[in-house]
């Protein structure tokens, strides 16, 4: 029965000698029955201490314990030898034998192999104490719940971090931690979920530590089921997300404040992988381009751009990934109303490792200063040639062909002339022919009054959808103007030439294209030229008009020496003649006396003539010209005056006839209004060639009206206009006088409110006409 007990079983007496053995402990030692002493025995079986190192000291040995009457207890021994080298764990229980009388007669042990078992609890504990190190150490928080929720384990990293002592917490409610939000939301979502599938990954939730300071934590957790599928307990790992979250938040805000600069920047930013594929787009660029950063990500050039600008763009982006080298360059690009021109900035944004991983590109719209810039050369240009002469035509000739090739395909410059009709002076194409043509074709058929006349009426810059302001549609279908044609269709702008509250003129230009408006920017160029070339052209008038001042300023002089010299000379000899004849031996009778008196009074007469009309220039001049209004029978005052000047006509030799068949009233200054009629009287009997003169004085619709009209020598039609200006004659000075009568009386009709005209033919006469109203 002792061979076949499953553990080993060894009997020594109580001389140390082994006196049994049965074949299991020969089985488990390695080694059958042998005759050292007990005390040898570690040595011969090889017996260790569990460190696996020190021999067994023979005095500790279970069976040398029990042989000095000491009972042992599954001992722990380590065997090592030659027939087992990969060792055994052992457990030994020894227990002395005793006599009938109580005395030791030896001892015996049980030996047990406990390797496999051992080394199961080993492992076993070895799980566990990296387990329990694990949970203890790791730098997260832990905890474990039972189906209750209740906490039956915590980390000591969750203790440290919440605040907490263990007895603290544990058995107690694993939600009571948590914020009210939290709270709630563990029970109502988190945790009827996670018992129904035993699992919850990264659930949010606020953790109030002791202090009462919320943190952030991300909680997953896994549950230990029974064969049934009931948990039995769970094992939850808490990160702390604190940090984190306010890293992360403010990396959003930083994020969301760089975006909003981007975003409000009136830049153009944008990004680009280094496929060049678009990664981000301001909202600039999306404003610009119609497409949003979502429609535009993943997307390259090629699907946002023309072609043609697309490759100029791939290839200037595909060096820069390529090289790394910043790169500045001005780009075209094409905008809604146009191409634009942009000055962009490139350059390469790198990782850690040095390695390019996106372009960013900064631009910004340049055009407008561009197109400042091409103005200011432009207007400099055309300054320096309006000033270069003061022959106004030739000027704006150079400056119309300034304007085509910047602006225009076709430029044409009108200037008022003195018919008030629109004249082209200027006229310049892209085409010399077209040119030549299109000045023939104005010449021949003048623009309609809803071109460059609206314009110079108006005073006002006018854009025209087509040119048919310009030239008229009807005549230039016709053969002769197959150049002219070609224009038809196009746009074009009529801008006025005014200075000092003047329209001198219109500046009319045709678009290089049928489909090309002119923008506002343009538009303003067009003016500021305008502007410029009417001083140009005023400054050039004002300059001939200062000429023909001094001409007339000299004329004036020498016709008033003329004027002035004649009367003084009459009256020189006159004086010589009556101081010979005083003198004399004889007398000179009283009749040649009387004579010479009279030429004396004729000429004093006229001198207080000239000096009286330059008075009235004087006055003119300084605004100081005051009537004294009265009732007034006009055809009264007429006779009245022409009955002083009997003697004259009949001197003159010309007829006279006054017809004022009825009375003509009103208020008028009389002194003033016999002045008017004597100047005209004079001024007829002057040129009437001794032909008759007749005067009418009428009411004509509401007004008075007064006719002179003589059959002298009349006045040419370029002389009409400005007989009534001041020292202007119809005639040569053969004629004397200062050229100041019929100034004077245009400026006193104006002032009682009326107005004169002239009409006449050369070698018919001339007819002065005068309008009055009935008082002032």
């Amino acid at each position: 029965m002792l061979t076949s007990m499953g553990e080993g079983l060894m009997v020594a007496d109580d001389h140390q000698c082994l006196v049994f053995m049965n074949p299991k402990a020969q089985l488990t030692l390695g080694m059958g029955p042998t005759d050292e002493p007990v005390s040898r025995w570690p040595l011969h079986y090889g017996l260790y201490l569990p460190d696996q190192v020190t021999l067994y000291p023979s005095e500790r040995l279970p069976m040398s314990r029990a042989l000095r009457g000491e009972t042992v207890s599954r001992e722990e021994v380590f065997l090592r030898n030659a027939e087992r080298p990969a060792g055994a764990w052992l457990h030994v229980s020894s227990s002395p034998v005793r006599d009938e009388a109580g005395r030791i007669r030896g001892g015996v042990s049980v030996v047990s192999d406990v390797t496999d078992r051992k080394r199961a609890e080993d492992v076993t504990r070895e799980a566990s104490e990296k387990y329990r190190s694990l949970y203890n150490n790791t730098p997260v928080m832990m905890h474990s719940i039972d189906p209750q929720g209740r906490l039956i384990s915590v980390s000591d990293r969750w203790l440290s971090i919440l605040g907490y002592e263990r007895a603290e917490v544990l058995g107690r409610d694993s939600v009571e931690f948590l914020t009210p939000e939290s709270r709630r939301y563990a029970r109502e979502v988190v945790l009827p979920e996670y018992f129904k599938t035993g699992a919850c990954w990264n659930v949010p939730y606020q953790v109030v530590k002791k202090d009462g300071q919320p943190i952030d934590v991300l909680l997953s957790a896994i549950a230990e089921q029974d064969s049934s599928g009931r948990v039995l307990r769970s094992l939850a790992v808490l990160i702390d997300v604190t940090e984190r979250k306010r890293a992360e938040e403010a990396l959003q805000e930083s994020e969301q404040r760089l975006r909003a600069i981007l975003d409000n920047a009136p830049t153009v930013f944008f990004l680009l992988d280094p496929q060049g594929r678009f990664l981000f787009v301001n909202r600039e660029w999306e404003r610009l381009y119609h497409r949003t950063r979502q429609q535009v990500a993943g997307r390259t050039v090629f699907d946002v751009f023309p072609r043609e600008i697309a490759e100029t763009l791939h290839e200037v982006n595909g060096g820069i990934l390529e090289t790394g080298v910043s790169v500045e360059r001005e780009e075209r690009l094409l905008h809604d109303d146009g191409i634009h021109i942009h000055l962009t900035q490139k350059f390469p944004l790198r990782d850690s490792t040095g390695a390019v991983y996106a372009l960013c590109g900064i631009a910004t719209d340049i055009t407008e200063r561009k197109q400042m810039e091409t103005s200011q050369r432009f207007l400099a240009e055309a300054s320096r040639e309006l000033v270069a002469s003061l022959d106004h035509e030739t000027t704006l000739q150079r400056v119309a062909e300034l304007v085509v090739p910047v602006l225009a395909d076709l430029c044409v410059v009108f200037v008022r002339t003195d018919s008030a009709a629109l004249r082209p002076v200027a006229v310049a194409d892209r085409s010399p022919a077209r040119a030549a043509q299109v000045r023939e074709f104005l010449q021949r058929h003048p623009p309609d009054p809803h071109g460059p006349a609206r314009v110079l009426s108006t005073g006002m810059s006018e854009m025209f959808e087509a040119s048919m302001g310009l030239l008229d549609p009807v005549a230039l279908a016709q053969e002769p103007w197959r150049e002219a044609r070609t224009l038809q269709g196009r746009p074009s702008l009529g801008v006025p030439l005014q200075a000092r509250g003047r329209t001198l003129g219109a500046l009319f230009l045709v678009s290089p294209s049928p489909g090309r408006t002119y923008t506002p920017t343009e538009v303003a160029l067009v003016e500021e030229l305008g502007r410029r070339a009417a001083f140009a052209i005023d400054n050039a008038q004002l300059y001939c008009s200062a000429q023909e001042s001094i001409r007339a300023r000299d004329e004036f002089l020498s016709i008033a020496s003329h004027e002035l010299k004649t009367p003084l000379t009459s009256m020189r000899l006159r004086v010589q003649q009556m101081e010979s004849t005083l003198t004399a031996a004889r007398p000179l009778p009283m009749e040649k006396v009387s004579k010479m008196l009279e030429v004396f009074e004729v000429q004093l007469q006229r001198l207080s003539h000239l000096a009286e009309h330059l008075l009235d220039v004087s006055r003119i001049n300084e605004k100081r010209l005051t009537l004294r209004p009265e009732e007034l029978d006009l055809a009264e005052l007429a006779r009245d005056v022409t009955a002083h000047l009997a003697e004259q006509f009949q001197k003159s030799g010309c007829g006279f006839e006054l017809v004022a068949l009825e009375p003509v009233q009103g208020r008028w200054d009389r002194l003033r209004m016999e002045q008017v009629m004597l100047h005209l009287l004079t001024n007829a009997m002057k040129y009437g060639a001794g032909r008759p003169i007749q005067m009418e004085v009428a009411n004509h619709a509401g007004r008075a009206r007064l006719i002179v009209e003589d059959h002298g020598m009349g006045i040419p039609p370029e002389a009409q206009g400005r007989i009534f200006e001041r020292f202007e004659r119809a005639a040569s000075r053969n004629y004397g006088g200062l050229g100041l009568g019929l100034f004077i009386t245009r400026q006193l009709i104006e002032a009682h409110g009326g107005n004169i005209r002239v009409e006449s033919e050369p070698g018919h006469g001339a007819k002065f006409i005068v309008e009055l109203p009935p008082g002032t």
